[in-house]
């Protein structure tokens, strides 16, 4: 992506729908805090090397 404001912008967009889907889950389901920061890091585990190589992104904070 090119223009790195539009990345952000995106990046953002992505982290405030994840943000209200955990909400919803962790509501309707009863999870926990730990519960639900396990599932994303679960998740993460299985698509990083998909997403690392179609979105060129370094995981490294």
């Amino acid at each position: 992506m090119a223009n790195t404001d539009q990345k952000t912008i995106f990046l953002k967009q992505a982290y405030d729908e994840l943000q209200a889907i955990c909400i919803k889950f962790q509501d309707e389901s009863c999870a926990t805090d730990m519960e639900v920061k396990t599932l994303l890091r679960e998740l993460a585990r299985v698509y990083e090397k998909d997403i690392d190589d179609d979105y060129d992104i370094d995981w490294e904070v």
